[in-house]
């Protein structure tokens, strides 16, 4: 079958129109306070994992402790600096969250299904820290890189949504931190 050159163009027009009209997100459903759920349900997870990657110092000495395997000074000093930023961050997050609009930290939507898939990963990792026959630094550096990467492209899309300033100037400044420690833990993954 032969398509004219004005069929084709027609054609053209209607599938561009078609994708068009179908690449579009609903706008977020509101909170009873106006708020979209979305917020909510973002800074539930932010929450989370800042206060998974807080215990990293402590899940470091613990496999220094029960292994005698350590890991390198620049490795370490990555890793604590992780750990101190997100307790830091989390207990900031527990201030700015009582702003206006008021952010409620533990959103029950979806929360036992990522509540099971939290738990299912970290006792993957877990596992992976402290039997894989793999360098421990490297299975560590591995496992940073990811969440870096997940929390810092978390707080971008906050940031985007957020409509008090306070918070959003916090998630911009956030966002860098986490972005050039993802950088850092990259660094140190070539060499280690």
């Amino acid at each position: 079958m032969y398509i004219t050159r004005p069929l084709g163009i027609t054609l053209l027009a209607v599938i561009l129109a078609i994708v068009a009209c179908n690449d579009h997100e609903p706008a977020p459903v509101p909170n009873a306070d106006g708020t979209p759920r979305s917020l909510n349900v973002g800074y539930g997870i932010l929450y989370a994992n800042l206060g998974d990657e807080q215990y990293l110092k402590t899940i470091r000495l613990t496999k220094t402790i029960v292994t005698f395997e350590s890991i390198s000074e620049p490795t370490r000093e990555i890793i604590d600096e992780i750990a101190q930023l997100s307790s830091a961050a989390r207990e900031e997050l527990e201030q700015l969250a009582a702003l206006s609009p008021v952010i409620m930290l533990d959103a029950g939507e979806g929360k036992q299904i990522e509540q099971r898939t939290r738990d299912a990963i970290r006792m993957t990792t877990v596992k992976e820290f402290f039997t894989s026959k793999e360098d421990f630094e490297v299975v560590l550096l591995v496992s940073q890189s990811q969440a870096l990467r997940f929390i810092s492209h978390l707080v971008k899309e906050l940031h985007v949504i957020e409509t008090n300033s306070k918070r959003k100037a916090w998630l911009g400044t956030l966002s860098e931190q986490f972005e050039q420690l993802y950088f850092r833990v990259l660094a140190r993954l070539k060499v280690a």
